[in-house]
């Protein structure tokens, strides 16, 4: 049964989209620079890369793909199949884009999410939705709930508000991370709502990290 935590959509993407998306993979180049406590923590078990694309380049968004990014956050233009699969996202769940981004992560075998919050901004929370597009089936933990995903399949939830992780994987893994900073009020949220305030909570921690 699906969560209030969560959406997910099965088979979201075509086998075509899978094949599309792997081949661009292969070609991103990763430029490394230095990480901050959050990313340090949250890539110990990665094993593999994580390239991040600002599409807005906005003030906000250039914060969060700053502080949420191991490599130099790319700004050219994606892809117009990657474009159109953004695009079939925020429709589907009604989703604002003028503060977007994807986060694309290519892992190796043993390599597994750690538990996490991704950070946000006051006034907005960081709703995500993944995209698994080579991988294993697997489960998805996220707060108390947890489910299985399976290759081609979207889900969808608020990162900034509910821990979440995986286990390790046997074999690659790729995913689409579709980032939409979105106001509170469109997704019922206040700021006396116990999980924004512990969102605020945890960004200012982090941000304490960041400066030691």
């Amino acid at each position: 049964m699906e969560s209030k935590n969560y959406k997910i959509k099965r088979s979201f993407i075509s086998n075509e989209e899978v094949k599309l998306i792997t081949e661009w993979v292969d070609t991103i180049d990763f430029k490394s620079r230095e990480s901050n406590y959050y990313i340090t923590e949250f890539s110990k078990e990665l094993k593999g890369k994580s390239h991040m694309f600002d599409i807005s380049d906005t003030p906000l968004t250039n914060y969060i793909t700053t502080f949420q990014s191991a490599s130099e956050v790319h700004k050219e233009e994606l892809p117009d199949f990657l474009k159109s699969i953004i695009k079939r996202v925020a429709d589907e769940m009604g989703l604002p884009t003028d503060n977007s981004f994807v986060q694309v992560v290519d892992m190796n075998k043993g390599g597994k999410i750690n538990a996490h919050y991704d950070v946000s901004k006051e006034g907005y929370i960081n709703y995500k939705c993944n995209i698994s597009v080579v991988a294993e089936d697997y489960n998805f933990y996220i707060d108390k709930d947890v489910f299985e995903v399976k290759a081609t399949d979207m889900y969808c939830f608020e990162a900034s508000l509910y821990k979440h992780w995986t286990d390790a994987f046997s074999s690659r893994r790729i995913f689409l991370s579709i980032g939409f900073l979105t106001p509170y009020s469109l997704l019922g949220r206040t700021d006396e709502d116990p999980n924004v305030r512990l969102s605020k909570r945890i960004e200012k921690y982090f941000m304490k990290k960041g400066e030691k």
